[in-house]
């Protein structure tokens, strides 16, 4: 194994199923309501990926959401224990460890900044919320690599990038969201599954049904841990 991509809500983090980093901020502003009613006009197919983003950008705007939100939110979002021994592991033995993620960038840098795992770190693959030097809500990226159902494209990035194979690449992850992945021909992981199809072996060849410390998937890197 030459790399591993993590996703990030409720992969690297030790959260409830369900909770991601625009739940954390539905949240914050205490508009969960109009989360569920965005949401669930996406899962009806009445607006697609691109149209959900500019709605919740929109209403983000609305609510005059600003950059220390977000810093406040990732104080109470925790990695998983052995988050930052497997890391460090990883990165010692010269793996590539990427963050690909359908979350919030700033919320994800923040947290692994605060654990000081920011350094093992590649790349983090997720969207941006634009800030200007106020802190104001003044846009927001949406990723070129991947959307929310094609993560497998930024993984087809990622080999051609640094010149690797499918059988070289794990990929670690939990959700639904994270089933096409094993389009790109990559070793698939889940741990705590959150609506993923488990039983389904050509999208997952292993999983951790209750992993409580990140150190338990260096079994599948064939690699175990020495201190």
């Amino acid at each position: 194994m030459k790399a591993i991509v993590f996703d990030f809500d409720g992969t690297l983090t030790n959260c409830q199923k369900g909770s991601n980093c625009w739940y954390e901020i539905w949240k914050y502003i205490n508009d969960l309501e109009y989360d569920d009613f965005l949401y669930n006009k996406y899962k009806r197919k009445e607006i697609d990926n691109k149209k959900w983003l500019d709605l919740i950008f929109k209403r983000y705007k609305e609510k005059n959401v600003k950059r220390e939100y977000l810093y406040e939110i990732s104080k109470g979002i925790e990695l998983l224990p052995g988050t930052y021994e497997t890391l460090e592991y990883l990165y010692d033995n010269g793996i590539k460890i990427f963050v690909l993620s359908g979350g919030v960038r700033q919320i994800i840098y923040d947290v692994l900044k605060r654990e000081k795992v920011d350094k093992f770190i590649t790349s983090i693959e997720a969207y941006d919320l634009i800030f200007n030097n106020e802190g104001k809500l003044i846009d927001y990226k949406y990723p070129n690599l991947h959307n929310l159902e094609n993560k497998n494209e930024y993984i087809e990035l990622l080999k051609q990038i640094y010149n690797l194979k499918g059988e070289e690449i794990l990929f670690v992850g939990n959700g639904a969201n994270d089933e096409t992945v094993y389009l790109s021909g990559v070793k698939t992981l889940c741990i705590n599954p959150d609506k993923a199809n488990i039983s389904n072996k050509l999208v997952w060849n292993n999983n951790i049904e209750k992993c409580e410390n990140l150190l338990q998937i260096l079994n599948y890197c064939d690699m175990k841990y020495k201190k």
